[in-house]
């Protein structure tokens, strides 16, 4: 996933996480007793008739249609060649008629459509940029920079070695391309359910000017790549920013035997943890836009030897300029780690979700069969590799950890994308319960 994100540069994953969350409720919101999309679309409630899971999947399906059609027509036109050759005649519309009258809210397909329509024009509004328009009047293209960012290093030099530098990419298939900035806009868009003072949070920034703390920092990342076994390749894997959450998402409804409606109230953790990454997290990004290991090490030890891991060989010693991260470095400043914020994130959800039981019951886990590395197939890990989280503060350690282990960030970093997102979910728990009334124990 790092590696797609990295590739997309400025890319539109970031905004459409939010946008999918968002459409999905509030297509789906309707058709519950008390339940309240989290945009006003405009439509009364639901009939008690069709209050039913076929309708309640019928209006997704063409709220995130829609959604993919108008932000990416070709994702959009790919979905809609899925649909039409998977479902059965007569079980989903892709024409509907959806005139805005009363009678077309009985058709879920419209109702799906209005969710996905009212979306797209709050992420427009918020400056997510969708159409290019801000950046430019003719040949537009969705989701590039208008703000003129400029990083203070090349792709060549280190002229600043406390600054942030874009890198030279490839696929190891022998495309090769120099990153641009992830979302550099970010500071302008909209928080949808993050107040101000949660998104304006000081971060004090680690005293990398300081050779003996930037030597410390750098030897602690070449110290766990020399030090990577099986379970810490896959641990660092596993946690970037994403699919980890999505998977654990996943694995809490087949255990806890969610129905629609409960994982799309879930997903709306989606929403508040892009808020953060595109506030807190990537305003301090961009203010410090801080180097990261994989220019540091280089920078520090140039043509001298270290001993850390390589690519499909392990352990070795070799030349620092030629180190590479086990895990791929997204496309912007180092300081604070966003992964970290989004596992705080995610494990306090669970746990205003579960009543302040901050504990995993059942534990969640991870299992790797023998060779399924995505880094290293067929390769590593050498045997089937489990790993497992019993608790908020165990799953948040793995991802602090992993973050380093994986050469991505130096351990200021982690700490502080913890503390940057602690405490945002209880600040933002009442409105939640107010879209989804049963979190507050309210029944039909």
């Amino acid at each position: 996933m790092i590696n797609l994100v990295v590739a997309t540069g400025s890319n539109p994953y970031i905004s459409q996480l939010s946008a999918w969350s968002l459409a999905g409720w509030s297509a789906v919101a309707l058709y519950d007793c008390n339940s309240k999309p989290a945009l006003d679309l405009g439509i009364p409630r639901r009939p008690i008739g069709q209050r039913i899971l076929r309708n309640r999947n019928r209006a997704l399906a063409a709220a995130l249609l829609r959604l993919h059609s108008m932000v990416d027509p070709v994702l959009g036109g790919q979905s809609r060649a899925i649909m039409a050759a998977a479902i059965p005649k007569g079980r989903f519309q892709l024409e509907p008629s959806c005139n805005g009258s009363t009678s077309s809210w009985d058709t879920p397909e419209c109702v799906g459509i209005k969710a996905a329509e009212e979306t797209y024009k709050w992420m427009q509004a918020a400056g997510w940029n969708y159409d290019g328009a801000r950046s430019r009047q003719y040949n537009k293209s969705p989701f590039t920079d208008y703000t003129g960012l400029t990083p203070k290093n090349t792709p060549w030099d280190l002229k600043y070695p406390c600054s942030w530098q874009p890198l030279h990419e490839t696929d190891g298939r022998g495309k090769v391309w120099i990153q641009s900035h992830l979302v550099p806009y970010a500071p302008n868009v909209s928080t949808f359910f993050v107040g101000e003072e949660d998104a304006s949070r000081p971060l004090d920034f680690w005293k990398c000017d300081n050779a003996t703390v930037y030597k410390e920092q750098v030897d602690e990342v070449i110290a766990t790549s020399a030090a990577l076994d099986d379970r810490m390749k896959m641990i660092a894997e596993t946690f970037g920013p994403q699919p980890f959450t999505l998977q654990t998402m996943l694995k809490l409804r087949d255990a806890k035997k969610w129905a629609l409606l409960d994982l799309m109230a879930f997903g709306l953790v989606n929403v508040i943890q892009i808020d953060l990454q595109i506030s807190v997290i990537l305003r301090n990004k961009i203010k410090y836009s801080s180097v990261r290991p994989a220019s540091a090490v280089r920078y520090l030890y140039g043509t001298k030897n270290i001993t850390a891991y390589a690519r499909g060989v392990g352990k070795a010693t070799y030349p620092a300029k030629d180190w590479l991260p086990y895990v791929g470095t997204y496309n912007e400043g180092e300081f604070p780690s966003g992964a970290v914020c989004w596992c705080t994130v995610l494990n306090e959800w669970i746990t205003a979700w579960q009543g302040g039981d901050d504990k995993h019951n059942p534990p969640i886990s991870w299992t790797y069969g023998k060779g399924c590395s995505l880094r290293e197939p067929f390769t590593w890990p050498t045997k089937d590799t489990t790993f497992s989280a019993s608790s908020a503060k165990e799953f948040i350690a793995l991802c602090k950890d992993a973050r380093v282990w994986g050469g991505s960030h130096f351990r200021v970093a982690v700490e502080a994308g913890q503390q940057a997102c602690t405490g945002v979910v209880a600040n933002v728990w009442d409105r939640i319960k107010a879209l989804y009334p049963r979190l507050g124990g309210k029944k039909c």
